[in-house]
């Protein structure tokens, strides 16, 4: 009986615990190749946009608030519309941005085919030990048919205001359809 109950006990320390202890490494989504905040930031937006919600999850700072469910639900829908919608124009708004602050993190945002704000993410890394960590991300949509939601957090309000420069993105714009 006593070798049943310690081959047991070394079983289950020899697996771990495999759902929350494993840390999946993902060639094409290099987070720990990650130089600063913005390329980690990078690498974050091009998980939502493949649809890969378990490596943004496990880049969590701490992933045990997150709710796996929620966040899987969310990064598959705004997947679905960034990726499905080809009239919509992307902005990076710190890299189009003037004043380089990554205090308040990174937004990405998506106008619709008549200019107006659709979607916008926020992704905030914080700086670990070894590279980066992600600290808060933000979904925010214009669109009745999806929610706005933090990780960490839940339900959040569908709109806050850019720190960008919308009238030097319209004068490039039109500069580009006049060549």
């Amino acid at each position: 009986m006593r070798f049943i109950l310690f081959a047991l006990v070394g079983i289950v320390m020899a697996c771990g615990n495999g759902s929350q202890g494993d840390y999946k490494i993902i060639d094409d989504l290099p987070f720990q190749k990650a130089k600063d905040e913005k390329a980690y930031a990078d690498i974050i937006l091009k998980s939502i946009r493949t649809n890969r919600d378990l490596p943004i999850w496990q880049e969590f700072e701490n992933k045990t608030v997150i709710d796996k469910d929620s966040l899987h639900l969310i990064v598959g829908m705004y997947s679905t519309a960034i990726s499905g919608r080809s009239d919509w124009d992307f902005i990076d708004v710190y890299k189009d941005s003037d004043k380089k602050d990554i205090s308040q993190g990174f937004d990405y945002a998506w106008l619709d085919p008549s200019g107006r704000l659709g979607l916008q993410i926020r992704v905030i890394p914080v700086a670990v030990k070894k590279g980066f960590k992600l600290k808060l991300i933000e979904f925010r949509s214009r669109l009745d048919v999806m929610e706005s939601r933090a990780f960490p957090g839940g339900p959040i309000s569908d709109y806050v205001k850019l720190d960008y420069d919308w009238d030097a993105n319209l004068e490039r714009k039109l500069k580009e359809d006049q060549n």
